[in-house]
């Protein structure tokens, strides 16, 4: 470790004036912290404008929406009233136009409509062929040429949806609508047979809504394909539609109201938008100068506060420092390497205000140099559990240690059952018995040379040695001993070890903890309290002893042993002893995966164990940090498999594959006759029958079978003479005589026939 985070401090400041630095620093940072805050205090009060500014337009617009919702409801209620009118009904159903009372009464009511809503630009009533009666705003008188266009607009439209139209009135006026039509349909030809078509002048609704906009505001009415119905402020034109891709994508992204800052053509824009049921879309553009204007002169008040308030800090920290820091500069000076003061320093100060800052000081210093104990801690465990060659040894640990001709060697302390451990201790006191171990290590293997020791992490600490000589692995195994002996008895913690080779320097020392914690991982054979050495681990990695088998194990499981089983299980955990911990864990593996797949086929399973059975199975086995204790998950299964076995023979299980002899030896010339019809019998499955019956009788169902209908199939050919191959064939069910002599050849070497006349003759 080097000198102390003080001594550097002291080095740092001495000889100078502290005020100049404390000023600088302390009061400097403070000042500029100050100036940052009305800074960022500004940018929240801004963003918080903004965002005000946003949701009032989006609160507007929404308002807007549904004025203009209600004028497009006034339409389609005055459509719906029309509809309902029997006189207008009447004069509907005419083929051709003609005055009497029901035309003036309808004429009347339409007349009244337009008069009524001063919004609706005309209405019109047509019939089979041309309109029957029309009714236009004063304001917007209709020719001939506009009655067309209306016509060609009710032919167009589709009933109950609105449809935009523009044209050029009788003054030269451009006009934009929003025409709604309704009607019956000719049901031959699906042509208008009649209807009602009412116009409602959106431009003048939506200059009516908008009549309050701002100078630079555009607000826009599209349909659900972002062709522009109406625009208004220069931007947009009509029946246009919109080409700003992050204007459509507003349009897109839109679902009920939203605002969005846009940029569009360099400029930047508050978007607001409102989905009117997904036909029309609402959008308002404001220029977002209009919205920041009202922000600027804040910005500015904000500023000269923030300087204001810096300059008064700076004042108040030049009057206190000419006060206070020139007696601390002086005990800074005089401070020792944990930040006590002198004996006159200390003396001086007790009975001032000073005295105070003074204790501080020496906390400050203290704490300063603890942390960056824990810095070089930290750095030196993540330098040890590294495994790459190319990361280098701490500089403060060679400057400390490193020196000509120096062997190290690593040694890797494991904590026992970390899990009890962890888990009854709070955070506090796991560091407090690390460091406890620490401490222990250090005192008891001091005699072993120079000794840094660090913890890596919650469960391991790394030992370093250091020395002029080499020292035996007798005299490190009986130093961690007598290092277990005491934790063990004082914090009442187990622990592991694994050693490492001895080496001359230092530039594999994290190589070295690798290996040493390596070694550690044979305490799962062990027990608590191993040391392993890193020798003894390449000795088991290659000294070629194989896995032992595991049949006579399972053999025994079937068989329903428990001291055989309990005997040959000791037996192998002996010999797994012998192997590296990768046999070791394989054989375990082995082991359990056939016990597991012989309780699946008790409960009928007999597919192979999956990739997440084994992966479940090895979580099991690896939760046990002992080979000793996990003998407990192998004979709890084994207790399982023999509950089970002793429920299949108290049920007849095993009496099965007898009556199904029997059976056969009753029925076998029933061509019928098959596993799956035995399994049904017997209320198991047809593989677990399969399988039973190859178990107790040595070869499988379809050849016990074959060969009891062959041997039956003598029998009758010797005894009854005057029955044909055919007759024998089927009497041992069998129903295809080439199928039969087929068989009957393989198994005999000879055809049926050739065999009674073989016996026959004597032969």
């Amino acid at each position: 470790m080097d000198k102390g985070i003080c001594q550097k401090f002291l080095g740092k400041f001495k000889g100078k004036k502290i005020f100049r630095h404390m000023f600088a620093v302390c009061f400097g940072l403070a000042a500029i912290c100050i100036f940052l805050s009305c800074i960022v205090g500004f940018l929240w009060f801004r963003a918080s404008q903004l965002e005000k500014e946003e949701q009032d337009y989006e609160n507007m617009l929404y308002a807007y929406s549904l004025m203009l919702d209600s004028y497009r409801n006034s339409a389609e209620e005055t459509i719906e009233v029309l509809e309902n009118d029997n006189y207008v009904k009447r004069i509907m159903y005419r083929q051709e136009f003609f005055w009497d009372d029901n035309t003036g009464v309808a004429a009347s009511m339409v007349t009244n409509m337009i008069s009524v809503n001063p919004f609706f630009h005309s209405i019109y009533i047509f019939g089979s062929g041309d309109y029957l009666l029309k009714s236009s705003n004063p304001s917007y008188p209709m020719d001939k040429q506009g009655d067309s266009l209306m016509q060609g607009i009710y032919q167009n439209s589709v009933f109950g949806e609105f449809t935009p139209a523009y044209y050029i009135d009788v003054y030269g006026e451009s006009k934009a609508l929003l025409c709604l039509s309704s009607g019956e349909l000719e049901p031959v030809n699906g042509q208008k047979e009649s209807g009602i078509l009412v116009s409602l002048d959106i431009g003048r609704v939506m200059e009516g809504i908008f009549s309050q906009a701002k100078e630079g505001e555009q607000y826009l009415l599209t349909d659900g394909q972002g062709n522009i119905i109406y625009a208004k402020g220069g931007r947009y034109q009509s029946s246009n539609p919109l080409q700003e891709e992050a204007l459509i994508s507003l349009l897109r992204s839109c679902t009920g109201q939203s605002a969005e800052l846009l940029r569009l053509d360099g400029e930047r824009y508050l978007a607001s938008c409102v989905n009117m049921d997904g036909e029309f879309y609402l959008v308002w553009l404001v220029p977002y100068q209009n919205l920041s204007a009202s922000i600027r002169h804040v910005g500015i008040i904000f500023a000269a506060i923030g300087i204001l308030v810096v300059i008064i800090v700076l004042l108040l920290a030049f009057a206190m420092s000419n006060r206070v820091y020139a007696p601390l500069d002086e005990m800074v000076r005089t401070a020792g390497e944990e930040g006590v003061p002198s004996k006159a320093m200390s003396k001086r100060l007790a009975d001032t205000e000073l005295s105070t800052i003074a204790r501080t000081y020496q906390s400050m210093v203290q704490t300063l140099n603890h942390m960056n104990l824990r810095k070089e801690q930290e750095e030196l465990a993540a330098y040890l559990s590294s495994k790459s060659t190319q990361k280098s040894t701490p500089e403060w640990v060679e400057e400390t240690y490193g020196r000509e001709g120096v062997h190290s060697r690593l040694v890797c302390l494991r904590i026992s059952d970390t899990k009890d451990f962890h888990d009854n201790n709070t955070e506090e006191a796991i560091a407090f018995e690390l460091e406890t171990i620490k401490s222990i290590v250090e005192e008891v293997l001091k005699g072993l040379g120079d000794i840094l020791v660090t913890p890596v992490d919650r469960e391991y600490l790394a030992v370093m040695l250091f020395s002029e000589s080499a020292r035996t692995e007798e005299q490190i195994i009986s130093g961690i001993r007598e290092v277990f002996a005491v934790t063990g008895e004082l914090l009442h913690i187990g622990m592991d070890a694994g050693i490492s080779k001895e080496k001359e320097g230092f530039g594999e020392l994290n190589i070295m903890y690798q290996m040493a914690r390596a070694a550690t991982a044979y305490r799962f054979m062990y027990g608590i309290g191993s040391i392993v050495t890193e020798e003894e681990m390449t000795v088991r990695a290659l000294n070629g002893k194989t896995s032992p088998e595991v049949s006579a194990l399972i053999e025994q499981l079937k068989n329903g042993d428990r001291e055989g089983f309990a005997r040959e299980y000791q037996h192998m955990i002996q010999e797994i002893k012998d192997l590296s911990i990768q046999a070791a864990m394989d054989t375990l593996m082995e082991m359990a995966s056939q016990m597991i797949t012989y309780y699946h086929t008790l409960h009928y399973r007999f597919e192979p164990l999956s990739k997440a059975d084994y992966e479940a199975l090895s979580q099991s086995l690896s939760s046990y940090e002992y080979m000793d204790d996990i003998g407990e998950w192998f004979f709890q299964l084994a207790e399982e498999i023999w509950t089970v076995l002793e429920r299949s023979r108290q049920t007849g299980r095993e009496d099965i594959v007898e009556k199904a002899v029997s059976y056969l030896q009753e029925n076998y010339a029933d061509p019928g006759i098959s596993a799956q019809l035995l399994a049904d019998r017997y209320h198991i499955t047809p593989s677990y029958f399969s399988r039973l019956f190859h178990e107790k009788c040595g070869c499988t169902f379809p050849d016990y079978l074959t060969a009891l209908r062959m041997e039956k199939a003598k029998e009758l050919l010797l005894s009854e003479g005057n029955k044909s191959i055919q007759e024998i064939c089927e009497l041992v069910g069998y129903s295809n005589p080439s199928y039969f002599n087929a068989i009957f050849k393989k198994k005999f070497g000879v055809t049926p026939g050739q065999f009674r006349r073989n016996h026959r003759n004597g032969q």
